[in-house]
């Protein structure tokens, strides 16, 4: 929808560093210790929930998510507003890309990682429209068309929102993730996207190294690192309290995550062994020193359980165009319209927490 209005939280607006929880639009309760302990590292928490759905993130979890919004430390982001006609684009040629790469294609000779840890639960889930782009809906509909007819979506049975396979639905989920760090520019936020769920790790890394994916000859994983503790029992007044004192310290292992990232994905293959284990080392140093600020702070025994945080990314080179399809060739022209990024980043925090993939 053009014009909707999006008011901006004042605690949380802009130049703040805010975490950018995906793929679904809101946590459970069960991950509220886990996303009080996100606060330590980002002035807050963005979720992108669609208008539809206003308040569901209060439901899911009333004792945390009600309080960081009464605090201005919760940033709904709306995609009717947020995923803007660039960002439509954006998911539009990546999604060319995906299917004429094969990425969705389900024969054993070309199902790859990501395509067995999505097809491990095929079947159709839903998307909001607004998050695939039909703000822009003459992209919207020639992608949903086309992945129609490939049996990859179908109709809209409620008018907002699209059945669509899973490994599709993630994909679009993976794609605005790495999206919203550009589009969040223009609104005046600094997002970075985080994750969790035992198979995270493994989802976003198939994901980025799929054929089509111009990142896919340099992707780099940090073991996740007990970096904090689980803050469940801790009331949000005090974890704020010690992040007054100490985000300095969590915020530089943030920056330390991802300039490794970029220096070990931009190194000579050869050398690459040799200096992860070597970043790899000192970056659980600085994990353990700031675990351990944390149980002293808050008089926790040392067996508490532990707040796990890693990084998967790469360096995001040109992606090599693949022949398109006459039906999605109208595609072309609107590259176009938009820059050419030459290289860039994508990554994803990855966290130890209770919850699966969906």
């Amino acid at each position: 929808m053009v014009g909707v209005a999006h008011p901006h939280v004042d605690n949380v607006g802009e130049k703040s560093e805010l975490a950018y929880y995906y793929p679904e639009p809101y946590w459970l309760a069960r991950e509220g210790g886990w996303i009080k302990s996100l606060l330590l590292f980002f002035d807050g928490v963005a979720i992108l929930r669609p208008n539809y759905m206003r308040g569901v993130e209060v439901v899911a979890d009333p004792s945390l998510a009600g309080p960081l919004t009464e605090r201005g430390l919760l940033k709904v982001l709306e995609p009717e507003w947020f995923v803007d006609d660039e960002l439509s684009v954006r998911l539009a040629e990546h999604m060319v890309e995906l299917i004429v790469g094969g990425a969705f294609d389900q024969t054993a000779k070309t199902a790859g990682k990501f395509a067995e840890l999505s097809m491990s639960r095929m079947g159709f889930a839903e998307l909001s429209s607004s998050r695939m782009g039909s703000r822009h809906r003459g992209v919207f509909e020639m992608i949903h068309n086309d992945l129609k007819a490939r049996g990859l979506a179908r109709d809209s049975r409620d008018g907002v929102s699209i059945p669509l396979r899973r490994d599709v639905r993630t994909a679009y989920l993976m794609l605005l993730a790495q999206e919203a760090r550009d589009a969040g520019r223009r609104q005046g936020f600094d997002l970075h996207p985080i994750t969790n769920s035992r198979h995270a790790r493994a989802a976003v890394r198939s994901f980025l190294e799929l054929n089509p994916m111009p990142s896919r000859q340099d992707v780099i994983s940090f073991d996740l690192a007990t970096a904090s503790v689980d803050l469940d029992a801790v009331s949000l007044d005090e974890v704020l309290e010690f992040r007054a004192q100490h985000q300095a310290e969590h915020r530089a292992y943030l920056v330390s995550l991802r300039r490794f990232v970029a220096e070990i994905s931009t190194a000579e293959r050869s050398d690459r062994r040799r200096l992860l284990d070597q970043r790899q080392a000192q970056l659980d140093e600085q994990a353990r020193s700031l675990r351990r600020h944390a149980l002293d702070a808050f008089k926790l025994p040392t067996n508490a359980a532990g707040f796990a945080l890693g990084l998967t990314g790469a360096v995001w080179s040109l992606a090599i165009g693949q022949p398109v399809p006459a039906g999605l060739a109208a595609l072309g022209a609107l590259a176009w319209l938009l820059p050419s990024r030459q290289t860039g980043s994508a990554y994803s925090y990855i966290f130890r927490a209770h919850r699966e993939w969906a």
